[in-house]
């Protein structure tokens, strides 16, 4: 299944165009739709949009990535207590470290 016909708000944000996630990057894509609506959705996109120095990645053309932000932005809408959870969860993690150094 693609990303335009599983994700209904992804739909209407493409209208009449085809996701290019769908046509030119369908690994992402089937990623992208077996972490829809799980936390870990985050931890994807933070790795699809961050380069690491190591890493030898040209990046994604700019259609693209908007493509990711808009179901990132989508999925906060969808799911806005997942994203809660993450947040909390690093801001928890990040007391508990610099408690540590204390």
């Amino acid at each position: 299944m693609s990303l335009k016909n599983s994700i209904k708000g992804f739909k209407a944000y493409l209208g009449d165009k085809e996701s290019l996630l769908d046509t030119n990057y369908r690994r992402i894509a089937d990623m992208i739709e077996l972490h829809w609506g799980y936390k870990e959705f985050y931890q994807l996109i933070q790795k699809l949009l961050v380069v690491e120095k190591d890493q030898n990645r040209q990046g994604f053309p700019l259609e693209v990535l908007q493509e990711i932000y808009a179901l990132q932005e989508l999925h906060q809408k969808e799911f806005p207590a997942l994203k809660i959870l993450i947040d909390d969860g690093s801001a928890s993690r990040a007391r508990n470290k610099s408690s540590l150094l204390v």
